[in-house]
């Protein structure tokens, strides 16, 4: 528990020295070990080096100054230790591929690196592209379940439930069909799941359902969110419940905004064809958020 403590003493050390200089030194002083050892145990647990790690905090600390204030960019390349735009916007781009200009014109993803805590298991430390987005209003069509008080050992239970063929298949309901049809797309698209108000909501939009006058209907309520999304490939049953202990264990105690409501958003990227959704499915967790100060 100790050790724990000292690790956790360095790594907020490090996170409160992300705009000036970190001395490695004083990280593993505080961590109760040798420089080397600091840096070994560190590479080892999280896949990265120190330096590396410091590197995309830095780049994913000044991608928020850049959405959220106005500052020049070379103020920002300055604060995060770069000296010139240039240098800056090089490794801007290898880390968010696009450029500091670029993003502030638009609304593109950015590869947050989450800060890192040790527990029992590391949190944090990890690549997930995120971006704060102004959702508009949007109305869902499905089949919702309640999770509090019917027995479920946890939410990861109801929803595998809901979405497996062998049980309540509750896809096949909504578009009334089935997952690897041939030359059917019925399944092709972005599918909905919504935790709110104690119960898990699976639907599509309308467009996508084939008897939406048979459905309970939802509406997405307008506003900020912060929206994060997994790479392709995973399998649901892992990298949504990775990516909510990322969101809520080590991005929103470290940012500058809190959940806003109870409402979360798994947004799902299917389809039919069992090859294809092997290779290109992937996910998006969108949360309402709120900056801390306006509470």
């Amino acid at each position: 528990m100790n050790m724990l403590k000292g690790l956790n003493r360095a790594m907020a050390y490090i996170e409160s020295s992300l705009t000036g200089d970190v001395d490695l030194e004083e990280a593993a002083r505080l961590a109760c070990v040798s420089a080397d050892g600091f840096a070994r145990f560190f590479s080892y647990m999280t896949g990265m080096t120190v330096k590396e790690y410091i590197r995309c905090r830095r780049l994913t600390l000044a991608a928020m100054d850049l959405g959220e204030t106005e500052a020049r960019v070379i103020d920002i390349a300055l604060k995060y230790g770069y000296d010139s735009v240039d240098a800056f916007s090089r490794a801007f781009a290898r880390q968010h591929g696009l450029t500091p200009t670029a993003y502030r014109k638009g609304d593109g993803w950015l590869k947050t690196c989450f800060p890192a805590s040790f527990q029992i298991k590391i949190i944090g430390a990890d690549e997930m592209d995120m971006r704060m987005t102004e959702l508009p209003e949007l109305k869902i069509y499905g089949i919702s379940r309640a999770f509090e008080g019917r027995g479920y050992r946890s939410r990861e239970e109801l929803r595998n439930k809901m979405w497996s063929e062998l049980e309540e298949d509750v896809p096949g309901k909504i578009s009334q069909a089935q997952w690897n049809q041939p030359g059917s797309q019925a399944m092709d698209g972005v599918w909905y799941g919504l935790w709110q108000k104690g119960r898990y909501l699976i639907a599509r939009e309308k467009s996508w359902v084939k008897a939406p006058d048979m459905l309970e209907i939802q509406t997405i309520p307008a506003g900020t969110y912060a929206a994060f999304r997994t790479k392709p490939g995973g399998l649901a049953w892992e990298e949504i419940p990775r990516a909510f202990e990322e969101i809520f264990q080590a991005w929103f105690p470290a940012s500058d905004y809190r959940q806003k409501g109870d409402l979360v958003i798994e947004v799902y990227h299917l389809w039919t064809d069992k090859e294809q959704r092997k290779k290109k499915r992937y996910y998006e967790v969108w949360v309402p958020v709120e900056r801390k100060e306006q509470i």
